[in-house]
């Protein structure tokens, strides 16, 4: 592909595949960053041009977001149906701190104002378009949380360069690394898979959590394409509480609710009455307040849980 064919993804012209060889093609974009597709998606991936360039970005920043631990995003066919239905950009609110965990980030490491945002940022954090991040790059200009010397032209009035946090922008970096800016949804680890729970967290829990205000997400709702860690450790971070259900002794959870423990993020564990009373939990945490849940009974358990919610989080209700 040269590079005026465009991106599959994208549509960005800067993109040509760079390899082919078992069973996947490696594309490089200037947008999405590199990335690989298998031979059986490749027919497929016309359907992408079909999509609204808000959706397309949304698809982008998935990719461009999961190359941390130096491994290629790979769309498989399998992959498709999910990217086209779940993609979406964050809110503006969570550009902003994208781009101010981008310049701390890069500052920080090298001791110098960033020169320049690269050509890819608006990928990078989110955002549907360039011309977007900068307008939000001013406001936090205005809001005194990042310093710039303003470089715009005929072309591009936004643009800015010698790019760095103040204090006030720095204060909220080192607040956000340590996971005390949340935001709007909870996160929840459990074991995947379980004929009885899976249901119960859709018909039961997420629509309890959404009475009190808020999303629930686990990682098949937060999974991109490829390594899902740092996805996981950020979801964990940002989100304004942590359910665990321990349930199956799923070690994976057990993990995530230490990683949040560790963050001070409010977490509330979750397990089936019956294997409760037959087995309990480990003893690190069959102190900590756990609600029961029963699947033929779910009335009792809602109320325990957004009563136990409301108080951990400062919420009453109305």
């Amino acid at each position: 592909m040269s590079g005026g064919a465009g991106c599959p993804v994208c549509g960005d012209g800067f993109c040509q595949i760079v390899s082919q060889a078992g069973g996947k093609s490696v594309f490089e974009c200037a947008t999405c960053g590199t990335f690989a597709v298998t031979s059986s998606a490749m027919p497929a991936l016309s359907r992408l041009e079909e999509l609204s360039p808000a959706k397309r970005a949304a698809i982008s920043h998935r990719l461009r977001t999961a190359t941390d631990g130096g491994q290629q995003p790979l769309i498989a066919s399998y992959d498709l149906d999910d990217l086209v239905a779940n993609a979406q950009l964050p809110s503006p609110a969570v550009q902003a701190i994208n781009l101010l965990r981008f310049v701390g980030d890069r500052t920080s490491a090298s001791g110098r104002a960033l020169r320049e945002f690269p050509i890819d940022i608006h990928a990078v954090v989110g955002s549907p378009n360039r011309d977007f991040a900068m307008r939000i790059v001013r406001q936090l200009m205005n809001g005194g949380l990042l310093d710039a010397v303003s470089c715009g032209t005929l072309d591009s009035a936004d643009e800015v360069m010698e790019i760095d946090l103040t204090l006030p922008g720095w204060s909220q970096y080192e607040a956000e690394r340590r996971g005390e800016i949340s935001g709007s949804y909870g996160f929840i680890a459990l074991k995947f898979g379980d004929a009885v729970l899976d249901p119960f967290l859709q018909d039961v829990i997420k629509p309890a959590i959404a009475e009190i205000g808020f999303t629930l997400e686990d990682m098949r709702d937060a999974a991109r394409a490829g390594v899902i860690d740092n996805v996981m450790r950020a979801r964990i971070r940002d989100a304004a509480f942590v359910l665990v259900d321990l349930t199956h002794a799923n070690e994976g959870a057990y993990w995530e609710a230490g990683y949040a423990e560790g963050l001070g993020k409010p977490v509330l564990y979750l397990c089936n009455r019956e294997v409760f009373d037959e087995k309990g939990t480990h003893f690190d945490t069959n102190h900590c307040t756990t609600v029961l849940w029963d699947a033929t009974a779910p009335d009792p358990f809602t109320e325990e849980l957004k009563a136990t919610l409301r108080r951990s989080l400062g919420l009453f209700a109305s």
